[in-house]
């Protein structure tokens, strides 16, 4: 059997940097993975920062995926507050944009939302939310 391959300083805070990435990346597609993910990822990064600066070699790619796993959790875990938050009134809409067949009816649906979510936000005054853009 052979022993363990010996992986340079700067392939280790590659693959770092790269699964930050990655996590980054699934939390736009999937955020409750991208979650996981991006916990995993700090966990990987820590320990090749360790491992770097143990054998004297540059940190700068460990730390900076430190920093995007950091900013992929932060966001993954607004994502899914929002959207366990608000499950119910999504459901709606998805229900509700299952029926529209016109335009008007789907502008009916978005309005239906808004108004769904501004019942639940208690610091905005009524018929001040309008989103950006149509779910």
């Amino acid at each position: 059997m052979l022993p363990p391959a010996e992986t340079s300083g700067v392939e280790v805070g590659r693959r770092a940097l790269l699964l930050s990435i990655g996590a980054l990346a699934l939390t736009m597609l999937v955020p409750v993975m991208g979650l996981a993910l991006g916990v995993f990822s700090i966990i990987v990064c820590f320990r090749a920062w360790q491992a770097l600066s143990r054998k004297h070699h540059p940190v700068v790619m460990p730390v900076v995926g430190f920093l995007i796993s950091s900013v992929s959790i932060i966001m993954a875990a607004m994502v899914t507050w929002f959207q366990l938050y608000f499950s119910d009134e999504l459901s709606a809409y998805t229900e509700c944009m299952k029926g529209a067949g016109t335009s008007t009816s789907q502008q009916a649906c978005v309005r239906a939302l808004e108004q769904a979510m501004e019942r639940k936000l208690p610091f905005v005054p009524k018929g001040g939310f309008k989103l950006p853009f149509a779910p």
